[in-house]
């Protein structure tokens, strides 16, 4: 991938994570000076099949990193919430929670099947606060089981007390959490629609710097489309005067998963691109969406990474969604259809689209994701760039007079 910068010219390799300046030939033979270029993979032979080449090596690197076993547990404890989010993808779903006979049972399915020396919780929903108990309940039976765990949580932040927070720190062993807003006041209250009519806005705020002071990892996940870009300079600006400890907090601004599948998806990435100077004014850390072109990806998602989810009914699936046809068993007889698994994040099935695409290292790599960006091959190319030219820059600054830079 080509781009230039400050006048000069530079070339970014997105399976090597290479980036050099300069322009490439059009064309090169091999012992006639491109030797270095050709052995870092900037020329490739020219009938190359660089996807299927690509497979090859993600597919080696998943089995050098395979484990056998589970390495995580994605717990809803419900799928119940005191909000009534306009974009919820969540809609419709049977409003199940989990009975203390279901939670039990999910205790003994992690003692069963965890591997390694930790286990990794992560709690969702629904809103996952409305099942304080059961949470208290799995974790208190990781400690009894002498089983070492971290967890980690994508909430609301609504529920959030100063005994939460202290429960979090503690028995929970709660390192990051992930809060759902939506802008600035008014569209946060339009937007979530809560059931019950408290000011959770600034609550959700106060907790912010609760959990921060407490070692929490805080990431705020603000949703945007255009109808509440304008305002989200305002959004910014209560966080920087009401969040009194940020040292880690941080904040990201993602489209809703509407916005990325329609035609105006690349207009809300251009404005969410120039928006880190104004998120770090707010005295936050900027945090980046999902890592874009930063290293050599594995696994993409929860679904081919070696974790499961489980909901509050007790089934299996292999992504948060829950996708009816990727069911693959319960906690009770655990795998029933390793067919339906396989067939869900089967990773050796590029779409045709992305077999060109030069971002395909970067992207999910199966056919089946539920999510699929209308523009993802311009997205990626301006999250990118914009990425590498704050890389070249860094590297400038640090680089003596008159050295060629390479990141």
């Amino acid at each position: 991938m080509p781009f230039e910068h400050s006048g000069k010219q530079y070339v970014f390799q997105n399976l090597t994570k290479q980036c050099i300046e300069g322009v490439l030939p059009e064309s090169a033979m091999a012992g006639e000076g491109c030797d270095d270029l050709i052995k870092s993979q900037f020329l490739v032979p020219e009938d190359k099949d660089e996807c299927a080449y690509y497979n090859q090596i993600s597919a080696l690197m998943r089995a050098y990193s395979r484990k056998k076993g589970l390495r995580g547990y994605t717990i809803l404890p419900t799928f119940g919430c005191n909000a009534r989010c306009i974009y919820s993808y969540e809609e419709g779903m049977k409003q199940v929670t989990m009975t203390p006979e279901i939670v039990e049972q999910v205790i003994r399915y992690i003692i069963d099947t965890h591997e390694g020396d930790k286990v990794q919780l992560a709690w969702f929903g629904g809103e996952p606060l409305l099942g304080e108990k059961t949470i208290d309940r799995i974790c208190e039976g990781m400690r009894d089981a002498g089983l070492d765990y971290k967890s980690s949580m994508i909430s609301n932040g609504s529920l959030i007390t100063p005994e939460t927070v202290a429960k979090m720190a503690g028995d929970w062993k709660l390192g990051h959490i992930q809060i759902s807003m939506d802008g600035a006041e008014q569209d946060y209250i339009h937007r979530k629609h809560y059931y019950a009519d408290h000011d959770y806005y600034h609550r959700v705020i106060g907790a912010l710097s609760e959990m921060s002071a407490a070692g929490i990892s805080v990431t705020i996940r603000c949703n945007v489309d255009k109808e509440n870009w304008d305002r989200i300079p305002q959004f910014l600006c209560d966080l920087r005067e009401n969040v009194r400890n940020k040292d880690k907090v941080g904040v990201y601004l993602a489209p809703l998963n509407a916005v990325r599948m329609g035609d105006g998806d690349v207009a809300i990435w251009t404005k969410i691109r120039d928006a880190w100077r104004m998120i770090e004014e707010a005295g936050v850390k900027c945090a980046p969406f999902m890592g874009l072109g930063l290293g050599f990806r594995t696994n993409h998602c929860m679904a081919d990474g070696g974790s499961v989810v489980i909901t509050p009914d007790g089934s299996l699936y292999p992504c948060e969604h829950c996708p009816e046809e990727s069911r693959f068993g319960d906690i009770w007889h655990g795998v029933t259809n390793e067919a339906a698994r396989k067939e869900f994040c089967r990773v050796d099935r590029t779409r045709e689209k992305c077999k060109t695409c030069p971002f395909l290292p970067d992207c999910t790599c199966f056919a089946t994701c539920p999510v699929q960006d209308t523009h993802c091959r311009q997205v990626h190319e301006l999250m990118v760039i914009d990425a590498l030219k704050r890389m070249v820059e860094k590297k400038e600054s640090e680089s003596p007079e008159g050295e060629n830079p390479i990141c």
